[in-house]
């Protein structure tokens, strides 16, 4: 039978019908592209979430700023924290902002207008600066020039902060460009002869600048020692090694050290290595400075120097790990350390006392 025969209410039916498949059909298409569509959109969410969450915890375990953690930093000094950031950030060095601020703890402890001593860099008398802003920035202009010529060794570029951009020139020429102390002490006496000077610069400065950033906790360190000796200190880091030495207060080449030096901040306790009877607890400007020696047996004793306070008087009884005094810079000094001796006898010539090293298994 033809379509022209089919009557006129059956047709329209039929046609109604197909319309209503094809609407459906298209329905359901349009349906599950826009669900296909949902699935992938919110697949990506959840891939992206999950990158983020991974990105997160892998920035929570960097440190905060740079490879450095200040420590013992002044308050002096810590209210100018925001402009140290501000022109470590404009400069491009943002990453060594705790150096900065550690470098501003041994320029001037923050009790000066010129924070970073940094008026000798524009070839001005020192202390010329009297707006600690502008001592900063200079500071900062002059630190980040040292270390892109330093090629980014934070302590070749501190050296140079101390001792001029010669000095670099000269590691360069003599040690392939690297910092070393030796070469500090080179170049020292070599532009002290040249200008005529008894000194030239601070040889320790990079140790100096370094005693308040927090150290590698991983060095390992025999904390019971030889002889039965603790650590005098919580973390450890050596400065000064005991033996010969050029002096870092007169300049003077081939002195004798009769002691270890290590960094130490004010906040920091010095601690009496071993049980034992204060002996000496002198206050002085002076060589040792402020100083508390501890006598542990007949042939045995200890000193503690250049301490900002002490906590003990003559004829106290001590034992390991109790406070002596304060971390500090007292007398003849450069900047706030502990100057430790092992002594056999009140008195003793330098050369014949112990290195405390050896004593402390170090």
């Amino acid at each position: 039978m033809s379509i022209n025969k089919i009557p006129a209410v059956k047709l329209a039916k039929l046609k109604i019908k197909i319309y209503i498949a094809i609407f459906l059909f298209l329905f359901a298409f349009v349906i599950g592209i826009v669900l296909l569509f949902i699935l992938v959109i919110a697949s990506n969410e959840s891939m992206e979430s999950h990158l983020t969450q991974e990105e997160v915890q892998e920035e929570e375990q960097q440190p905060v700023s740079g490879a450095y953690v200040v420590s013992g930093i002044a308050t002096e000094v810590t209210r100018y924290e925001n402009h140290f950031r501000k022109y470590a950030e404009e400069y491009g060095i943002e990453e060594h902002t705790e150096v900065l601020m550690a470098m501003a703890m041994q320029e001037s402890g923050g009790r000066y207008l010129d924070v970073m001593q940094s008026s000798e860099s524009l070839g001005l008398p020192v202390n010329t600066l009297t707006d600690p802003e502008k001592s900063i920035e200079q500071g900062v202009k002059y630190f980040s020039q040292t270390l892109e010529q330093a090629g980014g060794d934070v302590e070749l570029a501190l050296q140079a902060y101390n001792m001029g951009s010669g000095f670099i020139n000269y590691v360069d020429e003599h040690n392939n460009g690297e910092y070393s102390k030796d070469m500090a002490i080179e170049f020292s006496n070599m532009m002290a002869s040249r200008m005529g000077w008894s000194r030239y610069g601070d040889v320790n400065y990079v140790d100096n600048v370094m005693r308040y950033l927090e150290q590698d906790d991983s060095v390992p360190v025999n904390k019971d020692g030889n002889s039965g000796w603790s650590l005098p200190l919580k973390e450890i880091r050596i400065t000064s090694e005991f033996g010969m030495r050029t002096h870092p207060v007169t300049g003077e080449p081939e002195t004798f050290h009769g002691g270890l030096d290590f960094a130490c901040t004010p906040a920091d306790d010095i601690m009496a290595v071993k049980d034992g009877e204060v002996v000496e607890a002198i206050h002085s400007n002076v060589g040792y400075g402020n100083y508390v020696t501890v006598q542990h047996s007949e042939n045995e004793y200890s000193r503690y120097g250049h301490m900002t306070s002490l906590n003990v008087s003559v004829g106290d009884n001590v034992s390991q790990g109790d406070s002596v005094g304060k971390c500090g810079t007292t007398g003849s000094s450069t900047g706030n350390h502990l100057h430790l001796e092992h002594m056999t006898e009140l008195g003793q010539a330098h050369p014949d006392k112990i290195d405390p090293r050896k004593t402390l298994g170090l």
